[in-house]
């Protein structure tokens, strides 16, 4: 099984063009994710609420073009070249963005993985309904623990944000 078998047929030839002109240009192209459950993005989501100066971004759970098989992360060596294998992706009518430059996707991925998450958050997660069931309040580390909001990130919710997650299970 190859490395981009799971990925949208759309994406996977174009995406094994990428790397194959990557490595051509002598770039030493290494793919580091492609299709991701929903568990292993929210896994991910979860380091990067936890350290928010990491180097790329990471989309909530549900609202990522990975948990679709839209899209990929490559790194190159030099990273420098990341921009110009960018580029090549933006000429071949990929989607790309330097702020995130390790990110490869079909145009338009983004996008939809932000509307089926909207859609998918409109339905709250069991333990969430439970909690909205419950005749007492809930303390803000229960709430905190619905959500799967780490310790570390904790220090970091203002209490306008604690007041909307506390809402949302209301």
């Amino acid at each position: 099984m190859g490395v981009f078998d799971s990925l949208d047929p759309d994406l996977a030839d174009a995406a094994a063009a990428l790397v194959d002109a990557a490595a051509r240009a002598g770039l030493q192209p290494r793919v580091t994710s492609t299709l991701r459950t929903n568990s292993q993005q929210a896994k991910l989501y979860r380091g990067y609420l936890a350290n928010p100066s990491r180097q790329f971004p990471v989309a909530p759970p549900g609202f990522s073009a990975h948990e679709y098989g839209e899209a990929f992360d490559m790194v190159v060596t030099p990273m420098q070249a990341l921009a110009d294998v960018g580029a090549t992706w933006l000429d071949w009518g990929g989607g790309w963005n330097p702020r995130d430059a390790v990110h490869f996707e079909l145009p338009g991925a983004s996008e939809r993985a932000k509307q089926r998450g909207s859609q998918q958050s409109n339905e709250a997660p069991f333990l969430v309904q439970l909690a909205a069931g419950l005749p007492f309040g809930l303390s803000a580390s229960l709430i905190f623990d619905l959500f799967g909001i780490p310790t570390a990130a904790r220090k970091d919710v203002t209490p306008e944000q604690l007041q909307y997650l506390a809402s949302l299970i209301r």
